[in-house]
């Protein structure tokens, strides 16, 4: 990024790197800005390479060079500077890519286009390079003498794609990335013309590669929302790009949605649609991947990747085949989502609500659900809002072998999954009683069903209290107990410290209230424990700190993929 007092120039790279911009100061000029409406009169559309996807006959997908479209970049920050980069006038393109700017006379003038979408006080988006000290990206044009009338003068970022490899710049990349960012932020606006929008900036670069390891490298694991304004994108021709990805860029945006107007409680972590998934991350996932097909009115989600990007995969978000449906399953949350949105009716769907009545429930009570987000908290919130729909919403959960949802805790749940049976999905934990608990990791671990027990808790009087988990049975863990205040921000209040113990308590002030606890066995293994509330002190004795060992042992922010 620079100010106006600052410019980056380019600095040409060989195949496949792209622009880089350097930092100068300023010179002095005698030709400054003039009021709008005075001097000459630029004008242009600013438009950029899209490279469409295309399904091959295998089923695999790749992106099909053989039909680049010039598609205009909206809302983005221009500027007219002279030849000494001193910046004359500023504007951003409308809708259409259009632009106007009003320069001295007789002044030579170029036009520089940033990979930012500005609208002032509402929203602020910009790709940089995260390998280059997080530059901003830019396009320009060359000098030229503004005259004494008006003059035209479009720009286009090139894809860079010579008919065999990337050999030049890919600057309409970063171009590419704004315009799916901006589909997704036009649906919400027209859900709520007031909405204002926190800064997100987002990470690519060419360079940018599908291993962990120093982001400011390329090394960003995967493209992900990383819980602090942050968006990371993959960029390594030949093995997984994803600036052309739409559905993909949409899926890690709706992430910073959730985050920013409604709420998230997912624990991250690898996913796939079979999986039978811990509640809060199948509800995060079902939900990005529905939100994907929702702004671009194409169910088909897709991501290209392999060498030449031809060796991609795809899924329709509404009539794929279902495979372990159920209220686990983020597959069985995305076809409930888009079935509830879209106009396309069939089977048990014959509800088309749009995609206004599925945000307020999003950004009201499933924001402030005093229970995990899930498919049981929108469900409830989309129903009581939308009251004389209920039967209607019914019917599109019960094509996913979900029974009527009644409430946010997903009460009255058979919970057979796969012909296995798995513990109620919450459990009731009252003072001076306890509960049997067991772990299981038949679906995986980490962030599979099974792994984490989840209890509610009412407290009725202020105190010190003390949850304790201890062995139950002949298999010994390593027991973690996470508490939480059942009200927004849903923010932990502390986790048990001991590390690689059999048992382990967690002793906190409490204030009358609802509080959700989690418990799970660190080592996952298939294990039970005694989980038991009681008023007083610790017994267990440690000096471990709390926050360090929760930070080492579930990172707080872990990025949502």
């Amino acid at each position: 990024m620079y100010t106006e007092r600052s410019i980056m120039l380019h600095k040409f790279y060989s195949s496949f790197m792209i622009s880089l911009l350097l930092v100068f100061f300023l010179g002095c000029t005698s030709n400054g800005p003039v009021a709008v409406g005075e001097g000459s009169k630029i004008i242009g559309t600013v438009t950029y390479d899209r490279v469409p996807s295309k399904i091959g006959v295998y089923g695999d997908v790749k992106l099909d060079y053989d039909n680049i479209q010039a598609k205009t970049a909206k809302y983005v920050l221009v500027k007219a500077l002279n030849e000494n980069n001193q910046v004359l006038a500023e504007t951003t393109t409308n809708e259409k890519g259009e632009y106007v700017l009003y320069v001295p006379k007789d002044t030579d003038v170029k036009i520089r286009v940033y990979a930012r979408m500005f609208k002032k006080d509402v929203w602020n988006v910009s790709v940089v390079d995260n390998t280059n000290l997080k530059s901003q990206y830019v396009i320009e044009g060359s000098l030229s003498n503004s005259g004494d009338g008006i003059s035209q003068r479009d720009l286009r970022a090139a894809s860079g794609w010579d008919g065999q490899s990337y050999s030049a710049s890919r600057d309409a990349a970063p171009f590419a990335i704004l315009d799916s960012i901006n589909t997704i932020m036009q649906k919400v606006v027209r859900a709520n013309p007031d909405i204002v929008f926190p800064n997100l900036l987002v990470n690519w670069s060419p360079n940018n590669v599908a291993s962990g390891g120093d982001q400011s490298l390329g090394q960003i694991v995967t493209t992900n929302y990383d819980g602090n304004n942050n968006l990371w994108i993959l960029g390594d021709a030949n093995s997984d790009t994803d600036e052309y990805d739409d559905h993909i860029i949409i899926h890690e945006w709706s992430h910073f949605f959730e985050d920013k107007f409604s709420r998230s409680d997912s624990i991250g972590g690898p996913h796939s649609a079979g999986d039978s998934l811990d509640i809060r991350v199948a509800f995060g996932e079902g939900f990005a991947n529905a939100m994907s097909a929702i702004a671009t009115d194409n169910p088909v989600y897709f991501d290209t990747s392999g060498p030449n990007q031809s060796t991609g995969w795809f899924m329709n978000i509404e009539n794929e085949t279902p495979e372990n449906p159920g209220w686990f399953s983020e597959a069985s949350i995305q076809r409930i989502f888009y079935d509830l949105y879209d106009s396309h009716n069939d089977g048990s769907d014959n509800l088309s609500l749009g995609f206004k009545p599925l945000f307020k429930a999003m950004v009201t009570k499933e924001r402030n659900t005093k229970a995990f987000t899930s498919l049981f908290t929108f469900i409830t919130a989309l129903k009581s809002e939308n009251p004389l729909e209920k039967n209607a919403i019914d019917n599109i959960v019960a094509s996913e072998n979900i029974s009527p949802i009644r409430d946010i805790y997903g009460d009255y749940r058979t919970n057979s999954v796969q012909g296995m049976y798995t513990k109620p999905v919450y459990r009731n934990l009252k003072t001076g009683k306890w509960v049997n608990q067991c772990n299981q990791n038949n679906f995986g671990v980490y962030n599979k069903l099974g792994n984490r027990t989840y209890m509610k808790i009412k407290i009725n009087a202020s105190d010190i209290y003390t949850i304790s988990a201890k062995p139950y049975g002949g298999d010994y863990g390593d027991p973690d107990i996470v508490l939480y205040k059942a009200e927004y921000p849903f923010k932990s209040m502390g986790m048990s410290p001991l590390e690689g113990a059999s048992s382990d308590e967690l002793t906190v002030n409490l204030t009358p209230g609802d509080y959700i606890a989690e418990v799970y066995d660190a080592s996952f293994n298939n294990s039970c424990f005694v989980v038991s509330l009681n008023k007083g002190i610790s017994t267990l004795k440690t000096t471990r700190n709390v926050q360090k060992t929760m930070a080492k042992r579930r990172p707080r922010n872990m990025p949502q993929y």
